[in-house]
């Protein structure tokens, strides 16, 4: 049963007859079918027992000489002890004879067959009698393995099926190292991306500090926008623009003058013109940051209004991006009922009754309506 050398793939699937080959086509176009490892590793199980014809089978993974155990068929009973999912490889010695010589091991009868306890767990509760341990390859590294077993009787394994298992160990570890790569990449853009983020919360912070606004008042605008745009069916993927948008909304402003961002009476006719220039200026600062592209329509177009008086562009209606048409309800609602240098906070009801009376001129209908659902 044990081989001292790997043969080649190309060298087995001479050896493999046509049908089977053609089995292990449809295999391998299931495994390429998902980069989720968990999916992966399930596909690989089933269809290794399904074409071994047996009735129970397992699948680990290596690292570090621990086994995890990645999928079952049929699914582990509620009673299947929680440290064999997570364990040492030298608890198996069958297991680790076959990841140690890179061969297959085979318990004719596993249950009159000298077992450590671990092994012995596994051997009563999923009632096996043969058992094949068989390590996965990736070239010459083992990564993993299968535990492959009948429970009806004892049966022996011809070396069409070793090969056949050979095949097989070659095609899911391929998967599942293309799977891990994956997994690696993504976590890799999420954690730049959380990077990304703490570095634009900073820079709202700032901006809050200079315009002497609280950094309560950020969070809570874009807490709000997220709920909102999404009750507005904006796609879950898209709310991580609509978040970084809510927090670089004022990042134009970085380019107004103290003098006039800080003044603590009300602005003059030139005054309001330079402040009604952040806009653009949000734009020129974002949009050479290909992250942030997504995310501009916020800081570009919240001071836009739905009958068209709002700048910089005097958009009307629906040619205003939803986002902003989401944000500008919230940004004046929270600006309403929060303390301001020139005036008290508003009252909650206070500010609401301003909001349904300017639906339909500062704001989109639709949106005032959703957000009094979503705040009353």
């Amino acid at each position: 049963m044990e081989r001292t050398e790997i043969t080649t793939y190309e060298d087995l699937a001479t050896r493999i007859p046509a049908k089977e080959l053609s089995t292990l086509l449809k295999v391998s176009s299931s495994l390429a079918s998902t980069m989720d490892l968990a999916q992966v590793l399930q596909i690989a199980i089933e269809n290794s027992t399904n074409i071994l014809e047996l009735e129970t089978g397992a699948i680990y993974t290596i690292e570090n000489r621990e086994l995890y155990l990645g999928a079952t068929t049929p699914p582990l009973p509620s009673q299947f002890p929680d440290e064999l999912r997570l364990t040492k490889l030298c608890d198996h010695p069958h297991l680790s004879k076959a990841v140690t010589s890179k061969a297959p091991v085979f318990l004719e009868d596993a249950r009159v067959v000298v077992l450590s306890p671990a092994e012995k767990i596994i051997v009563e509760t999923r009632q096996l009698i043969s058992v094949l341990y068989f390590p996965l390859f990736l070239k010459e590294e083992v990564i993993g393995a299968f535990i492959l077993g009948s429970t009806n009787a004892v049966r022996g394994f011809t070396s069409n099926e070793i090969d056949l298992c050979y095949i097989l160990s070659y095609q899911v570890s391929f998967a599942i190292a293309n799977a891990l790569l994956y997994k690696k990449a993504q976590q890799s853009i999420a954690d730049l991306s959380r990077a990304y983020d703490t570095t634009l919360e900073g820079w709202s912070q700032v901006l809050d500090m200079r315009d002497h606004i609280t950094e309560e008042h950020t969070l809570r605008v874009v807490d709000l926008s997220l709920a909102l745009a999404s009750r507005m069916g904006v796609p879950d993927a898209d709310l991580g623009h609509v978040r970084r948008g809510a927090l670089l909304h004022d990042i134009g402003k970085m380019a107004i003058p103290d003098a006039i961002l800080q003044k603590p009476d009300v602005l003059t006719d030139a005054e309001k013109k330079i402040m009604q220039t952040h806009p653009e200026k949000a734009r020129r600062i974002l949009e050479r940051i290909d992250y942030l592209t997504p995310a501009l329509d916020i800081p570009s177009y919240h001071h836009e209004k739905w009958d068209g008086s709002g700048y910089p562009r005097n958009l009307a209606g629906e040619a205003i991006p939803l986002n902003a048409r989401v944000f500008a309800v919230i940004d004046v609602y929270d600006a309403l009922t929060s303390n301001r240098p020139y005036r008290s906070a508003w009252s909650k009801q206070e500010a609401l009754d301003y909001i349904v009376a300017q639906s339909g001129k500062h704001f989109d209908p639709a949106v005032v309506q959703a957000f009094l659902e979503m705040v009353i």
